[in-house]
């Protein structure tokens, strides 16, 4: 700049070198207040209706907590194919409880216990000395008898001599006929007295048989083939068949007892022996009525068993009493155990699963849902937080479930254990049941 230049000159030529710059910053400050005035204008119309927004969405999670909390459990649609477990005891197909039928002593047994024995077979001999004079004495009535049958024979023989010879003279008029009849009633009297010594020798003979058939039971023999799985008897053990038969007998709840006298360890009038077919076994289940109609003979059924818990074997269902116990409200089976390596034994405990169709397929739910009222039986369920009482149906009970065959469907939610706010039309909060409690 030159020093000579008038001041004014200087001033205007500064003026005029800046104006387009000075302008540029004034559109920007006005477009910035633009923006600030526009964004708290903005910012002043949210803040009210957001806190609205917040307020009435604490107030409606308030309420929301405030209502009564329902458990509650999806109901599922139980398979059509179903499986009970029930108890049984293992017992043998055959059984036999040996008694003695002559009084006396054993006079010696030739098994024991654990003695596997034949049809038949010698089990022990009696010593009857009372029995064997009684047979000795009815052999000699035999032979009384006959010698009385031989007797009258004759007297018949002889008075059919006579009665010829008398009627041949009557027929020529030597004796009058009175001699001819007196002849005759002879003879039909001596026919009377052959028939009554022949009736005396058959029923010598008969009582002989009788006494014999007994003396007969002096030999304990077995009637069947098994083992020996009992023996109260020992050398010398006074025996007599005033003992009741003893065998296994069906009570209704399925337990088999022994009926009869106990056995008395080889007293008077106790159990000889006791024999079992140990090879074939069977188990006897009651199924409960509900389930009745849904087993026949033939169905397998799996067995298991504590002594063997890692082994399942198979059985057949051979029968079944065709009989509702008006007691137990149970049908009573009979499963045949297939054992080919004989390692079951009587008296063992099973668990016999039965696999078959339900006839009545229903909805399984906890027992404590169920609402008792004058009307019928109600299940709560809740839908969009709102409870509905619907009218049910119940099928079988087991204790702590139960079916229900119609009202409910597959995936609703059913209160458990339902209180007394558990009323149609309430407002609830529903929540998942733990587990464990569903049941």
């Amino acid at each position: 700049m030159n020093s000579n230049q008038p001041l004014g000159q200087i001033e205007n030529a500064h003026v005029a070198g800046s104006g387009p710059s000075h302008h540029g910053h004034r559109v920007w400050l006005y477009l910035l207040i633009a923006i600030l005035v526009a964004g708290a204008a903005l910012y002043l119309g949210w803040l009210p209706r957001q806190k609205q927004n917040n307020e009435v969405q604490a107030r409606a999670i308030q309420q929301t907590q405030a209502l009564p909390i329902v458990q509650v459990v999806t109901a599922r649609q139980v398979s059509s194919t179903e499986e009970i477990t029930l108890p049984g005891t293992v017992v043998p197909v055959s059984t036999t409880h040996i008694y003695a039928r002559a009084a006396g002593y054993i006079k010696a047994f030739n098994a024991d216990i654990g003695d596997t024995v034949h049809r038949g077979q010698l089990l022990a001999v009696i010593d009857a000395p009372d029995l064997d004079a009684t047979v000795s004495q009815q052999k000699s009535l035999v032979e009384v008898s006959k010698n009385a049958l031989h007797s009258a024979q004759s007297q018949y023989a002889l008075q059919q001599a006579t009665y010829d010879r008398v009627h041949t003279l009557v027929l020529h008029g030597v004796l009058s006929q009175q001699d001819d009849d007196v002849a005759l009633a002879a003879v039909k009297t001596a026919s009377d007295g052959v028939q009554a010594a022949e009736n005396s020798v058959n029923a010598a003979n008969s009582s002989l048989a009788h006494w014999m058939a007994l003396a007969s039971y002096e030999q304990v023999r077995s009637p069947i083939d098994g083992k020996v799985t009992a023996r109260n008897i020992e050398v010398g053990s006074l025996v007599s068949p005033s003992g009741a038969g003893e065998g296994l007998t069906s009570t209704p709840s399925g337990a088999f007892t022994q009926s009869g006298g106990p056995s008395t360890g080889g007293a008077q009038g106790g159990e000889l022996f006791q024999i079992a077919n140990v090879h074939d076994l069977r188990v006897f289940v009651n199924i409960p009525e509900e389930n009745a109609m849904s087993v026949q003979a033939g169905q397998q059924a799996t067995l298991t068993f504590s002594e063997l818990p890692t082994e399942q074997f198979r059985g057949n269902i051979i029968r079944s009493s065709d009989a509702i116990d008006p007691q137990t409200r149970t049908l009573l089976l009979e499963v045949r155990i297939l054992d080919p390596q004989h390692r079951l034994r009587p008296g063992m405990f099973a668990s016999v699963q039965l696999h078959f169709n339900s006839t009545n397929a229903g909805i399984l739910i906890s027992g404590d849902s169920v609402i008792p009222r004058a009307q019928g039986q109600f299940v709560a369920v809740v839908e969009d937080n709102v409870i509905q009482l619907r009218p049910v149906h119940l099928g079988r009970d087991l204790g702590t479930q139960i079916y229900v065959t119609k009202g409910l469907k597959d995936g609703d939610p059913v209160i458990v254990n339902p209180t007394d706010i558990v009323q149609e039309g309430a407002h609830v909060r529903a929540e998942p049941a733990p587990k464990g409690q569903e049941k």
